[in-house]
């Protein structure tokens, strides 16, 4: 029995390095649910927004996969969350030259506000069937500026 879940998970990640990227995804993960209740949103995303692009490319399903992987435990930092799923996959698209964009739009579904955060890929969804019919309230990078504005700072907690 746990040789087949060996089996499973090495064909998850395929080789070291794919073992290693998966690491760095769940501790970065942890690490921005640490963050987002310690610094401003704006200041965590100047410090996920990589300095230079190392080269390296991973496919995009593969970055999908593993945060999305992390994300379903249902354990300390690791709940479903679109901020942390938007952040983490920002910083790794980022990462390899993609020029993704953070966003965080608002929207009022029976009496109540709801959130949500996504990422834009020259001007495109990354998840193409995802629904952004949300009013936008905040952008990393701000639209011609190069940095975010402020955010409400109550946002976080009703992000779904």
């Amino acid at each position: 029995m746990m040789t087949g879940r060996i089996k499973t998970f090495a064909k998850f990640v395929q080789t070291w390095s794919g073992l290693w990227l998966f690491l760095r995804i769940g501790y970065w993960i942890a690490a921005i649910s640490l963050l987002l209740r310690l610094i401003p949103l704006p200041r965590l995303l100047r410090l996920l927004t990589p300095k230079k692009c190392p080269g390296r490319k991973w496919p995009r399903e593969t970055l999908i996969n593993f945060t999305s992987f992390w994300l379903g435990r249902e354990r300390a930092f690791f709940s479903r969350s679109c901020l942390r799923r938007s952040l983490v996959l920002y910083r790794y698209l980022n990462l390899q030259g993609e020029p993704a964009g953070f966003l965080i739009g608002v929207t009022q579904e029976d009496h109540q506000l709801k959130a949500h955060s996504w990422i834009l890929i020259g001007g495109k969804k990354l998840f193409p069937d995802e629904n952004i019919s949300y009013r936008v309230i905040y952008q990393y990078p701000h639209a011609g500026s190069g940095s975010g504005e402020a955010p409400d700072p109550g946002i976080s907690g009703i992000m779904d």
